[in-house]
Parts: C-alpha cells; sequence; structure tokens
C-alpha cells in the first residue's frame, strides 16, 4: 500500500486526531497535524450525526492548512468497542517432515481463500508445531502438525457504510481501518520484548482499553466503560470551574505522592482588574482522585485473570499522565507498571511526546518499519471490495 501523504484519523471519546504522513524510501515524516473536540458522539454511538461529521472535518481541516496538497484518503483507528476480534487458525499434517516455504504459503493460501475481507484485517500471530508455541520462522522444524495462528478484526456491513458515509460528506477516502487494540499488539509483538505476559493498558476520556497478551498471544480485549472523565467532572463540580480547568488541576496540580499541608489556588472571578481566588486543600482533592483511580483499577484487575502479578503492566493514554500515578498503584495494589508513550521528537506535532496519542504513534511505527504489511496474512486488495466468509472463528470477546 501506497502511504504517501496519507492522513491516519483516531477517534476517541474526547478528541479527534488527524496526522498526515510523508513515507518515502522507508522514512515517514509528520507533515500536518490536527486536533478537534469530539461532538456528536459518545465514545459508543453517534447522537448528532451533522455535528459529529462537523467536528472530524475541523480535525482535517487544521491538519490541511499545514499541507500544500488536498488530504484525499485517509486511514482510520476504529475503537474496539465497534468491532469484533477473532482468533482463527489453520493447520496441516506433516507426519514428522520438516517445515519448508511451501508449508507456509499453504496455511496463507487456506485462510486468504477461506476468510476473505469485508474490512476484516487479518496478522500472523504466531505457529505451533506440535503442541510448541514458534513466534519465529519455523522453517527447518521437524514436527507432525503446523498450525498458523492469526488475529482477524471485522467490522459489521452497517459500520463500515456508516463510516463510508461519514466521511463521503467530509470528501476523504477511506483506504483501510484497523482497530486500535490490535494495532497495539502488533506494536508489542514488534518490539521482540523478553516479556511474554504483557497488560497494556489505555486509559482515555470516557473509557478504558485492556489488552492481555499471554505467551505473546492476545488473551483478551476488553473495553470499560469508564475513563478519566468521571474524576473531571467531579473537579467540575465540586470547585464550580471549567472542563479544561478542571483537566489543568487533575493532570498538573494534584499529586498521588504528595504528603504534607499545601493548597490549590482556584480562581472566582475577575473585577475591576482584580484577580480573586480561595483555596482548596491539595489533600481532599487528592482524596477525590485518589478514589476514582481505586474504583478504575479495581475494575481493571477484575478483568483479569487471578495470577495478575505474572504479567508486565503497560499504561498509556491521557489518563495516564497523573503525577505519580505509578508510585501509588505499586502502594495500593502491588503492581509496577511502566508508561508507554511515544519516543521523543522535535518539530510538528509538539504534542506527539504525549501518551494520549499513543494509537498513532504505534500505527505509524508499524508503517515506518513495514511490521504492518510483513505481519499481515489477507494478500493485498482493496479491503471494500470484498465479502468474507466467516468460519471457524473463535471469538476473544
Amino acid at each position: 500500500m501506497n502511504y504517501k501523504n496519507v492522513a491516519i484519523i483516531d477517534i476517541g471519546s474526547s478528541s479527534i486526531k488527524t496526522f498526515v504522513i510523508n513515507k518515502e524510501n522507508n522514512i515517514s515524516n509528520i507533515i500536518g497535524v490536527g486536533k478537534s473536540n469530539t461532538l456528536g458522539f459518545n465514545g459508543n454511538t453517534i447522537v448528532d450525526f451533522d455535528i459529529f461529521v462537523d467536528s472530524i472535518k475541523k480535525s482535517i481541516d487544521k491538519a490541511q492548512r499545514q499541507l500544500s496538497h488536498k488530504i484525499n484518503d485517509i486511514i482510520l483507528l476504529s475503537p474496539s468497542s465497534q468491532n469484533k476480534n477473532f482468533l482463527i487458525s489453520e493447520k496441516i499434517i506433516l507426519n514428522g517432515s520438516q517445515v519448508e516455504n511451501n508449508h507456509l504459503r499453504q496455511l496463507f493460501n487456506s485462510i486468504n481463500n477461506k476468510y476473505r475481507s469485508n474490512i476484516v484485517h487479518c496478522f500472523r500471530s504466531n505457529f505451533t508445531t506440535d503442541q510448541n508455541i514458534i513466534t519465529d520462522n519455523p522453517i527447518g522444524i521437524t514436527c507432525n502438525s503446523l498450525s498458523l495462528n492469526a488475529v482477524a478484526t471485522f467490522i459489521s456491513d452497517s459500520q463500515l457504510n456508516l463510516y463510508k458515509n461519514i466521511f463521503s460528506r467530509v470528501g476523504v477516502n477511506i483506504i483501510s481501518i484497523y482497530d486500535s487494540s490490535i494495532i497495539y499488539y502488533l506494536y508489542l509483538k514488534s518490539l521482540n520484548l523478553d516479556k511474554k505476559n504483557i497488560v497494556m493498558i489505555d486509559i482515555g476520556f470516557k473509557s478504558t482499553k485492556i489488552i492481555m497478551i499471554k505467551d505473546e498471544k492476545i488473551a483478551l480485549i476488553k473495553t470499560l466503560p469508564l475513563g478519566s472523565q468521571f474524576i473531571t467532572t467531579d473537579f467540575m463540580k465540586i470547585l464550580n470551574v471549567s472542563n479544561d480547568f478542571a483537566e489543568k488541576i487533575k493532570i498538573n496540580h494534584v499529586d498521588l505522592d504528595l504528603i504534607g499541608e499545601r493548597s490549590i489556588e482556584i480562581p472566582v472571578w475577575e473585577e475591576l482588574g482584580k484577580n480573586l481566588k480561595r483555596k482548596i486543600e491539595h489533600d481532599y482533592l487528592k482524596s477525590i482522585l485518589s478514589s476514582r483511580i481505586d474504583e478504575l483499577f479495581i475494575l481493571i484487575l477484575n478483568s483479569i485473570s487471578k495470577s495478575k502479578f505474572l504479567y508486565s503492566y503497560l499504561l498509556t493514554g491521557g489518563g495516564s499522565m497523573q503525577l505519580n500515578l505509578k508510585p501509588y498503584l505499586k502502594k495500593k495494589f502491588g503492581i509496577d507498571v511502566e508508561l508507554a508513550e511515544p519516543k521523543p521528537v522535535t518539530g510538528i506535532p509538539t504534542f506527539w511526546n504525549n501518551p494520549s496519542i499513543m494509537s498513532i504513534y504505534t500505527l505509524n511505527e508499524l508503517i515506518t518499519d513495514g511490521s504492518l504489511e510483513n505481519l499481515s496474512i489477507l494478500k493485498k486488495n482493496d479491503s471494500f471490495s470484498n465479502k468474507i466468509w466467516y468460519k471457524r472463528f473463535v471469538d476473544l470477546l
């Protein structure tokens, strides 16, 4: 696929982000960025179609102003809550023979013949020789049977037609749709980490995404209808401030590791040049924040198997930026977490280093290093022009 001058669009519950990448000679450059508030969409359902379309258009227009050409094609990152993710597996009998290239081609062709894409993306997870999991190339291994295991994403015809309608109104063409959770999995897979059991937690504004990987295979994809918004809403009501100011207080001024007397100044109003403020005890706001974080992580950990200490935890998303969240989680729940965030860059976009755009960053990395195409099983074709026959799908959700 030619990714030159293609825009990546991530529709979140609080914001819509547009990044335009220009890939030439295997080098990916970000040449335009736009961000707008998500309106008309509550994270699961479109509540006002026209307003939602307009908010997408605003994000694209902001990126457009930085370019010398028109945005025609986009890649859409679709929320996992809108999709179905499946495991598929194909097996051939070798009767003690060595695995050869033609055996791999046989498995790939079998999946292509059975699971043709209706906006389903199918990516290689691992091979199995007899009962042994093989995450790299199995060629040369002697075995009785060889299996190819993969993950696939299905988007219903109604959802697909809705996406087409939305972006046709905006005036752009969707060339591909990827499930954001699967992109996270492929990104972690491409890093070749030593850790085989990983839980990635993406705390968004209205929802939290959990991707659990066990023995380098997807074991769970789950979206919780709870994010960092409920903390912001609490602060708005208690302090009588705007959403933006409540966000600022939450992220920049309330420290989960701070002990001792301290107060935070809250503006009341400005009159005749006087900026009047009132003071709120930091510990009071900290108690509200910590109780909400406890509520969220109890739900997260209850979604994971009881052997929760066998996993390594990666935390990302806008809700992960809370001051000293890592030591708090270690003290409260006994788990060590690492923050997953984009690598530092210079130039535009300046907020590329922000964990809230980690999903776009991971997709861009997969495009840049070729992993997206290398791990794809389906033959390169127009995803929108084909139909799929579903057989032997095992629903993970």
